[in-house]
This record gives structure tokens, C-alpha cells and sequence, in this order.
């Protein structure tokens, strides 16, 4: 009875707001010849939507010539996933919590779509369609005293060199579970990889040189790899909201299985590498990436998926693949591995590419391209964008079948 009482009290006092507003909003509707004053918001409670929308809406303004006409006003929808993208937003953004029953007294009127703002996640899924983070600059920044502060866990540590830096990303079940207990997630486990599965790669890095931070607000285990230059930062106490978005933004490249903490690296233009990535039509192609996928093969006969059947099937969904009769293998160490030494070959120029890498790259692209939603998942592909040439080569035979 009281819970219904509250939501009541709640309720009410939102409309009140909402009309309260709307003079407000009206005047902004009248000086709009002289300042168009919009509306909008970021969806906060993923840090991928969170950080990609937030980059990709100032790198729209920077690239726009009269974007000094427009004053736009945000809130954020939901508590910040991470506090310091928060903190670097309101730096350079008009955020409060009263732009809300603005945005929300904005809706009730007629023609409201010249006056709000929209989030990517709203209009492209977050997802840059139109590379337009290869066109501009970096946006979100760092002041002179956070660049210390990161630098700083470097040297306590035992890093000197930034250039020799490799962030680790692999999901687990345990920071959605953490979100809202009460909510089934299992859908998304399909996402999910073995973290004992990246010590193999975790070591070999190290053995060249990196330092490889393995990644993560909450997991499930620790990574478990002995080696001085492995750290599981993910698992340390140093673990903070700074450092997850710093040294995502400044690590040399990123070795991600496809979740949120990636769109970091993202917006910062870092190179990344995606393994175990699904559903394959949804990879990431607008940037200087490389992937290589689960592999997919029919229950009843153990067949691979040929690449037109797997981006036929791409779902976000655990039971989709049950349903359809589809079985879901992990790569193996060794194929991580191979896939992450290669776009450390191409990134540092000691990749030598085969004579058919070419050849298959472009059957992949244009295989992908037939899908009838293509338009819906890209546009704008990346000149670097890449697919594991060692798995395009050895699974020929099945993908173009």
C-alpha cells in the first residue's frame, strides 16, 4: 500500500513539473530565430551506450559549421555507469536533472522533433555508420592533473611506456547480474568466454614486452596468468571509475570478446582487437579493428554455418540459437591467440600478408553485404577494418560454400 501511495505521490509531482515546464519550454519555441535552445539526454546505465553516444554527439557538433547556433540541454536518463564519463561530460556539456521535465513538457507538443536531441543508441543503435570518428578528432578529454593521476598507476606498477599497454575485456555474467538482480539475463550468455581461455595470449604479450591489464568493474574469477607483466587490474584494489576509462582511452590496442567497456577504446580511436565476437552481422567496422568470431555449427549434423546462414542467424538472444538448432564453440587459446598477434603485426608493420588475403576479405564483404539489413548494421566500413585472416583461410571451405 505504501509502495502504490509513493509511485502515486511520484507520479504526481512529475506532471506538476511537466506543467510547470511548459511556459519555459514555449519561450524556447518563440526565440528560436535568434537561439534554438534543444532538449535531450544520454542514456547513462551502460557504460557503452553511455561513452559512445556522449563521443559521438560532440564529434557531430565539432564537424557541424553552425553548431554554434544551436544551445542544447541535457539530463542523464538513469544513474552514470561510470562517474568519470560523467565528469568529462559535464565539462563540456549543459547537464542537469531540471532539463528532464523540459525535454519530457517538449514531447506534449506538436513539431517537438526540431527541438530535442536524440542519443545515437536512439538513431544508429550506437553505432558510426558514417566514420565519423575517422573524420574528426578526439572530443572527450582529460585534464593535465588526470594524465598525471594515470600515470602515476603506471609507475606503481612497473610500466614506463604507455606504447607497450594492452587492455583486456572479457565478459562474464557478473556486472549485468549485478545491475538488477532480480532480472533473468541469461539471454546474453552466449556473449560469455572463459577467462581461463586468454592466459595463453595474456602470457605471450607479456613475454614481448606489454603489460596486459585485464579489464572489468565485477567478473566472476581472476584471470589466474603468473607473469610480472599480467595484471588483474579487474581484481586489484586500484580498480576505480578513472582508471577503467583512462587506460581504455591510452592503452597501445584492446583485446575485447564485444561489451560495453569497449566503446571506451572506441570513441578514444584505439585499435582494437575482437575475439569470440557474436552475432556476426552486429561486428564493428568502423574503426581500425580486427574479428574473429565463435563458431557456429548445426546440432543435428556438427556442420559449420557458411558465412550467408551465420549472418542469417544473427541474434542477441541464447534461446534463439537453442530454438534454430545451432551449437556455439569458443575458441580455443591458441585461436585467440592467433588473432590477437596478428593485429599486433599489422599495428607495429611486421604483418606479411598471404597472396589470397585479399581475395577473402573481399568475398567476406561482399558475402555480408547481400544481408537485406546490411544498411540497418553499416554503412561507412574502415580501410583497416579486418577479419582474422588465418580463420578467413582455414574456414574457406565452409564459410563460402
Amino acid at each position: 500500500m505504501q509502495l502504490k501511495f509513493s509511485r502515486i505521490v511520484r507520479k504526481t509531482t512529475t506532471l506538476f513539473g511537466i506543467l510547470c515546464a511548459l511556459p519555459i519550454v514555449l519561450v524556447c519555441r518563440v526565440i528560436r530565430p535568434w537561439i534554438h535552445v534543444r532538449f535531450g539526454y544520454f542514456t547513462a546505465d551502460r557504460i557503452g551506450h553511455f561513452a559512445f553516444d556522449l563521443e559521438y554527439y560532440l564529434s557531430e557538433r565539432y564537424a557541424q559549421a553552425d553548431h554554434d547556433k544551436f544551445v542544447d540541454l541535457f539530463f542523464l536518463r538513469r544513474g552514470p555507469a561510470n562517474s568519470q564519463l560523467a565528469l568529462m561530460a559535464s565539462r563540456q556539456l549543459r547537464i542537469s536533472a531540471f532539463v528532464e521535465v523540459l525535454f519530457r513538457a517538449n514531447q506534449l507538443l506538436p513539431g517537438k522533433a526540431k527541438f530535442e536531441v536524440l542519443p545515437s543508441r536512439m538513431i544508429t543503435a550506437s553505432r558510426d555508420k558514417k566514420g565519423v570518428f575517422d573524420k574528426t578528432p578526439i572530443q572527450l578529454t582529460f585534464t593535465e592533473e588526470e594524465q598525471l593521476r594515470g600515470y602515476e598507476y603506471l609507475k606503481k606498477i612497473g610500466c614506463n611506456d604507455l606504447k607497450k599497454v594492452v587492455c583486456l575485456v572479457v565478459r562474464d555474467s557478473a556486472y549485468l547480474d549485478s545491475l538488477q538482480v532480480e532480472r533473468d539475463w541469461s539471454y546474453h550468455a552466449f556473449r560469455d568466454t572463459d577467462i581461463d581461455d586468454y592466459r595463453e595470449v595474456s602470457v605471450t604479450l607479456a613475454e614481448e614486452g606489454y603489460w596486459v591489464l585485464r579489464m572489468g568493474k565485477r567478473v566472476h574469477r581472476p584471470l589466474g596468468a603468473e607473469h610480472l607483466r599480467v595484471v588483474d587490474y579487474a581484481c586489484s584494489r586500484d580498480r576505480c571509475d578513472f582508471l577503467d576509462v583512462w587506460l581504455m582511452a591510452n592503452c597501445f590496442f584492446a583485446i575485447s570478446t564485444g561489451l560495453g567497456l569497449d566503446s571506451v577504446a572506441d570513441i578514444f580511436r584505439r585499435p582494437q582487437v575482437f575475439v569470440n565476437y557474436l552475432p556476426l552481422m552486429d561486428l564493428e567496422a568502423w574503426g581500425r579493428y580486427l574479428t574473429v568470431p565463435k563458431i557456429l555449427s548445426w546440432s543435428n549434423t556438427g556442420r559449420p554455418l557458411t558465412l550467408i546462414e551465420q549472418i542469417s542467424h544473427s541474434s542477441v538472444n541464447a534461446h534463439y540459437y537453442v530454438k534454430n538448432g545451432i551449437d556455439i564453440r569458443d575458441l580455443s587459446p591458441t585461436e585467440i591467440t592467433d588473432a590477437v598477434l596478428e593485429l599486433e603485426a599489422r599495428l607495429v608493420g611486421n604483418w606479411l600478408p598471404d597472396e589470397d588475403e585479399d581475395r577473402l576479405h573481399e568475398n567476406f564483404w561482399d558475402c555480408v553485404k547481400t544481408h537485406p539489413d546490411f544498411v540497418k548494421y553499416h554503412g561507412w566500413i574502415h580501410p583497416d577494418a579486418q577479419v582474422g585472416s588465418k580463420y578467413l583461410r582455414e574456414a574457406q571451405t565452409y564459410l563460402f560454400a
